[in-house]
């Protein structure tokens, strides 16, 4: 088993949400291009978007990073 890599696990959240990149773009106040890039894993959150992110989900900050098995 691999372990999911962060963008993996922010692009699964996204889908299950039923949201789109552009709506999450949008919330994280960013553009598209920039939040796709995280998803795809060039480019690693910072702190204050994981806890940004955290607050769209419902979820904690060490909830987010957690992307244990898959």
């Amino acid at each position: 088993m691999m372990k999911m890599t962060i963008g993996e696990k922010m692009a699964r959240l996204r889908e299950q949400a039923g949201k789109t990149a552009e709506e999450l773009a949008d919330y994280m106040k960013m553009n598209v291009e920039t939040y796709v890039k995280m998803e795809d894993d060039f480019i690693y959150p910072n702190d204050n978007q994981i806890t940004r992110l955290g607050k769209f989900y419902g979820m904690s900050y060490q909830e987010v990073l957690d992307v244990g098995e898959e």
